[in-house]
């Protein structure tokens, strides 16, 4: 490997909450990860502050926060389900090629 070869240089990313701006070093390969989850916060606070109940940025903010911890830790739980299956049918079909493998 080459001395000026970087496999994963950081970019900047540039976040805005409220009145505050917070610049962000993170892994090239995980920039779109920041700059589309950004966006998508950013609606999603958008959309509870119109809401009926008319939360303010820092209630906005906080419920999104809230809820993409929400949705990390059912996904997180989909996962290992998933996961979890995957092991058994592996289980099942290591025990069927055995079965079937003349000894």
């Amino acid at each position: 490997m080459k001395k000026n070869h970087i496999p994963n240089p950081d970019v900047s990313v540039f976040i805005k909450l409220l009145d505050r701006g917070f610049k962000l070093s993170v892994p090239a390969d995980q920039e779109i990860f920041y700059r589309d989850g950004y966006e998508v916060f950013m609606e999603r606070v958008q959309q509870l502050k119109k809401k009926g109940k008319g939360y303010d940025d820092i209630e906005a903010i906080a419920l999104t926060s809230i809820e993409c911890l929400v949705a990390l830790q059912r996904n997180i739980e989909e996962t290992n389900h998933l996961l979890a299956m995957f092991e058994n049918r592996i289980d099942s079909l290591d025990v069927h090629v055995t079965e079937a493998i003349p000894n």
